[in-house]
């Protein structure tokens, strides 16, 4: 008798831990406009003499710091002002906290298309993650992400995006 009402106390732990966890349609709804929202304004062609073709891979040396937009779009800000978006491989709940992405790079020196990362607060990584302060640990490391590739904007359809997004 004990085993079938901790089953059934299980079963329902789990039921409620999916409800909790669901969208509504509504909500669903509102996020695949906006992220057609922001493929529209990332489809309007540039001059590629001017902004550069879409990169598979960034240079360490061409950005100098990143900017999370949402869960699925990174600003990547570069030398002479030039950005890129990078279109995440799929949506990293984790970006809108942290400050650091730390990368699992294929390429030395460069991020890549398929690069992994991980995000996670400034006094998280590097500095203060030695022992003893961290005893081994991984706290305060977030989901793992996978990078898309940069595509070149201007900062007329950075404020769109950013537009849009306040929208929501």
């Amino acid at each position: 008798m004990d085993a079938s009402k901790t089953l059934t106390c299980l079963a329902l732990a789990a039921t409620l831990l999916l409800v909790g966890c669901a969208t509504s349609p509504e909500a669903e709804q509102q996020r695949l406009q906006q992220q057609a929202s922001i493929a529209e304004i990332l489809s309007q062609p540039l001059d590629p003499a001017e902004y550069g073709e879409v990169k598979r891979c960034l240079s360490d040396l061409e950005f100098r710091s990143f900017e999370a937009l949402d869960d699925r779009h990174i600003l990547f800000k570069g030398r002479r002002d030039r950005l890129w978006i990078n279109t995440l491989r799929g949506p990293c709940s984790d970006l809108r906290f942290g400050d650091v992405l730390i990368v699992r790079q294929f390429s030395p020196a460069r991020l890549c298309d398929m690069d992994s990362f991980e995000v996670a607060e400034w006094f998280e990584w590097p500095w203060y993650r030695r022992w003893p302060w961290r005893w081994g640990l991984d706290w305060g490391v977030g989901m793992r992400c996978t990078l898309g590739k940069f595509q070149p904007v201007t900062q007329e359809q950075v404020d769109e995006i950013k537009a849009v997004i306040r929208s929501r």
